[in-house]
Order: structure tokens, then sequence, then C-alpha cells
């Protein structure tokens, strides 16, 4: 019967199921939006590092204003961090060198990083586009070799297709032995500028007055929830290996991380309520048109409750109905909000749209149950008339 009325008046059924079509795949895109978001911002995130801690040293208050060179972060404690083993799955070290280059007739400000082989998997903020990163041999052997950033190596070598490439900075030849890009924009908190080289930290000490020495140290923890462990035990370390005084910044991503997976869970919830009213909406519809219905079918209503119909089977009618309805829009919604998200993935190449399939059916659910909850006055309505007036109704 349900789906006889539905066929007799197609523009009435589908005007009220626009509120649980739009509602529905709004809660679904909502969702989804979110979702992407939030897996966008992590992933900028971890271009610096979401489990990763870093160590600067700053200063000795013994030395007054003065930097004590011993003081430095060096390659020892590098070693000593790592013996945690328990704590951090990495540790590596990083120390900056200044230099120039000549770039197109044009003297520019060179930076090069020494660093040790394993920092790209500690660091996890380069990727080599063309030829290798500096290895264990590099740096045990103090090869002249660099790996160059991608603006650069672009102004460089434009035109340049020999398989051999040369940099010269530093008063010395380097090989060119591959490019990198960073794969994420680094909020700031990135080592790497344009004109920016990686060197094997072993070369780059030679230009420095302590050799062994190291501006900053990075150690990944093995997980997020011991970052805040991991912190004390950096500062505990360097503090026990140089003198009284001495002070270092250990700094992590944590607040930022925590902000930001906050922030992302309050906008899906607000919007999520928000596409929330929609689905009202549709249910206040579906209450309307059965209301109507109550009307318009009275006589049949009190036909039926003559002749052996009961009031359970009157209320059972009006509620299948108020449910088909709900499920009928409820299933368009789910299947607008799964199909938009999954279209926009191949416009947006750069971009992982995430679709949850639980927020597809929890929509479902919610709608469904919204208009059997509205579908409930109507149907209550129609199993409470009396038998004699209905029949004789105009």
């Amino acid at each position: 019967m349900a789906a006889d009325r539905f066929r007799k008046h197609p523009v009435q059924t589908w005007l009220t199921l626009s509120g649980f079509i739009v509602g529905t795949a709004s809660i679904i895109l909502v969702v989804s939006l979110g979702l992407t978001g939030r897996g966008y911002v992590m992933a900028q995130i971890e271009g610096v590092g979401s489990r990763l801690v870093w160590a600067n040293y700053r200063g000795t208050v013994t030395s007054g204003v003065a930097r004590a060179t011993d003081d430095f972060i060096n390659e020892s404690d590098v070693k000593a961090v790592a013996a945690r083993s328990d704590l951090f799955t990495g540790v590596t070290g990083l120390v900056t060198v200044r230099g120039s280059v000549s770039v197109q007739s044009q003297l520019r400000t060179l930076t090069a990083l020494g660093a040790m082989a394993n920092y790209i998997p500690v660091r996890r903020n380069l990727r080599i586009l063309r030829g290798r990163f500096l290895d264990e041999d590099d740096v045990a052997q103090r090869s002249r070799v660099c790996v160059v950033n991608r603006a650069l190596y672009e102004a460089l070598f434009a035109n340049d297709d020999s398989p051999e490439k040369t940099l010269r900075t530093l008063g010395t030849t380097f090989r060119v032995i591959g490019e990198f890009e960073e794969p994420v924009d680094t909020l700031g908190r990135g080592e790497v500028v344009p004109e920016t080289v990686f060197i094997p930290v072993t070369v780059a000490w030679y230009y420095l007055p302590s050799r062994q020495q190291l501006n900053t140290l990075f150690a990944e923890v093995r997980d997020f929830s011991e970052v805040p462990v991991a912190v004390r035990t950096v500062e505990e370390i360097l503090r026990e290996r140089h003198r009284a005084g001495s002070v270092y910044q250990v700094e992590s991503m944590t607040t930022v991380v925590r902000l930001a997976r906050a922030i992302s869970a309050g906008l899906i919830v607000v919007f999520v309520l928000a596409a929330a009213i929609s689905v009202i909406v549709g249910g206040v519809g579906i209450m309307n048109i059965l209301l109507a219905s109550v009307e318009q079918r009275t006589r049949e209503i009190g036909v039926r409750m003559s002749v052996g119909a009961r009031r359970a089977d009157i209320l059972g009618q009006f509620l299948v109905e108020a449910l088909a309805l709900g499920m009928m829009g409820s299933s368009v919604g789910v299947a607008v909000g799964v199909g938009v998200p999954a279209l926009a993935g191949w416009f947006v190449p750069g971009v992982t749209v995430r679709v949850s399939l639980l927020s597809a059916g929890f929509a479902f659910a919610f709608s469904c149950a919204v208009a059997l909850v509205f579908g409930a006055v109507p149907a209550y309505r129609a199993s409470t008339l009396n038998p004699a007036e209905a029949v004789h109704h105009e």
C-alpha cells in the first residue's frame, strides 16, 4: 500500500524525500571532508615528524653568554641516545655549514647540511628524485659528494645532460650523487632552503672549529604516547654527559599533533550536527505527508477497522509507510554521499580522499530512526480513529 501511494504521488514523495537525501548525504560528506582534511594536516605534521624529538644546544650558564665548544652536542651524544633502543627507533645528527655557489653567474649563499647516513629514515622529510642519498661509505671515507635540492639542481643543471655533475663550494669540488625535495611543507621547522645541499657529516666537520660537533640531534620515538618520556630522557642524557649549567632545548610536535586532532574532531562533530538538522527537516516533511494521508484516507481506515483490522494493524501500516520513505531517501543520500568523494578522488590526485563506511551506516540508521519517530504521530492518530465516525467521514 505504501509503494502504491508513492507511485500515485511521485512529486509529493520526492519533495518529501529531498530533506532525507540532502541530510544523509551531508552527514557522510562532512565526515569525509573532515577525515580528508585531518589526513592532509597530519601528513604535513608527519613531514616535520609527529614522533620526532630534536635537541639543540643553547649555551652554558657558567660561561656567561658564550657558547662553550665542549658543550655542543656531538657524535658521542647521538650514540648514547641511540643506546636507548627501547625508546627510540633511530637517532641521527645534523650540522650546518654556510658557503656560496655560483648560479647563472650570480653568487648565492649556500646551506650545506652535514648529515649521517641514517638521516632520511629518522627525519623522514626528504624524497630522493634521482640518484641516491649519502651512505655509510660516504661518511666513513669522507667522500666529497653531495645531494642537491631540486630548486638548486634545476638552476645549476637545467641544460647539463652529462652523467657526472659537480658543484663547487666551500673551497672544494663535490660530486653530485642525487637530487631531493621535501614532500610536504615542514611548517617552518625544516632545515632545507632552496639553496641546500647535503654532504657527509665527516666532511662538514672540516669546516668547524670542533670535530664531531652537531647543531641538532634528531631521535624518532617508537610510540607517539612515549614522546613526553623521550623528551625528558634526551634532556637527562645530554645534561649528564656535559658540564653543569649547559642548556639544551629539547622539543617535539606533541602539542601540535594533539591540537590538530582535537580541532578536526570538534569540527566534524559540529558539522555532523548541522547536517542532522536537514534530516530532522525531512522527518517533519514525512510527518506532514502522513498527516495529510490520514486525513485523505480516513474513510478507508474506517472500512478496514470495521471488517476486523486491529489498531496495531493500522499503526503498523503507517509506520511501515514512514520507514519506507525514510529508507528510500536514506539510500539515495548514502549513494550520493559515498559517490561524490569517490569521484572527487579522480579529480584531486594529490589528496587522499577518505570515505567512512561507519558514517554511511550511521547516517542511514539515523535517517530511518527519524522517519519512524516523526511517523509515529500520524500512525497513532490513524489507529485511534473511531471506526463508525471514520466510515461516515467525507
